[in-house]
């Protein structure tokens, strides 16, 4: 009789600690604890880091920025020309001088995977516009986009204006850009064609990083290019006293 106890005693001990035993198994040096993404608690998806100015602030939808070269050693700020002799000027260089702000811009972005945001945010789709004074026949010649293969260039495509804000489809896709970063610390960043397929679904359309290209008619001064050399910026609160 008091075998057959201790051994009941012993078969219940030994039933109690099973669940601590594969409790305590599941967590091991190759099964770690996997923490949850920051998501938006309303629709579960993940929350896109927000994209910073030098002074470490938000990108404001609306509001005017430079877009310079993260090093003043590789040239200034973005700017609006006329190298092609049309009506109205739709190239975009950047200057060859650190010191060179360039002209203002403002960004636009319409994504309908998240909430509605005042701010910019990494990897969304976004328009780019020139926020300068123009003429009447100019004023829908800020917005950026990416211009068909130049044939005296070997196909290249430059980023040039005459976009146009919004209206997602087969005739604006080539207005859309994202914001990247390429550093951990430092708010580096590069542009990027590459419009989600939400845009146009039944679009095609390859990716690229947008870089610089010297160009012959612009001493010293570089186009905006679409190539696999980023060009790397920064973006720098425009104020009024730049103007």
């Amino acid at each position: 009789m008091k075998s057959f106890i201790f051994s009941f005693l012993l078969l219940s001990t030994t039933l109690s600690l099973l669940p601590f035993v594969v409790f305590s198994s599941s967590f091991t040096s190759t099964n770690p604890i996997v923490l949850p993404t920051t998501t938006d608690d309303d629709n579960d998806l993940p929350v896109l880091s927000e994209v910073l100015d030098t002074n470490g602030k938000p990108l404001q939808i609306g509001e005017e920025y430079h877009i310079i070269s993260a090093s003043w050693r590789t040239g200034g700020g973005v700017y609006l020309t006329n190298l092609t002799n049309t009506k109205c000027p739709n190239d975009v260089v950047q200057h060859w001088e650190g010191s060179k702000d360039g002209m203002p811009v403002k960004f636009f972005t319409m994504d309908p995977e998240v909430a509605p945001s005042s701010v910019v945010r990494e990897t969304n789709d976004i328009n780019i516009m020139f926020s300068v004074p123009t003429t009447k026949l100019c004023v829908n010649e800020t917005v950026w986009k990416v211009g068909d293969p130049d044939s005296t260039e070997q196909g290249v495509r430059f980023v040039v204006t005459g976009g146009t804000l919004g209206y997602p489809g087969p005739i604006t896709i080539k207005s859309w850009f994202k914001i990247e970063k390429v550093t951990k610390t430092a708010p580096f960043y590069k542009l990027r064609y590459c419009p989600d397929r939400y845009l146009c679904p039944m679009c095609y359309v390859g990716c690229s990083d947008v870089g610089l290209t010297a160009d012959r008619d612009v001493v010293g001064d570089k186009r905006l290019v679409l190539n696999d050399q980023p060009f790397w910026v920064v973006f720098e609160k425009f104020q009024k006293t730049d103007a």
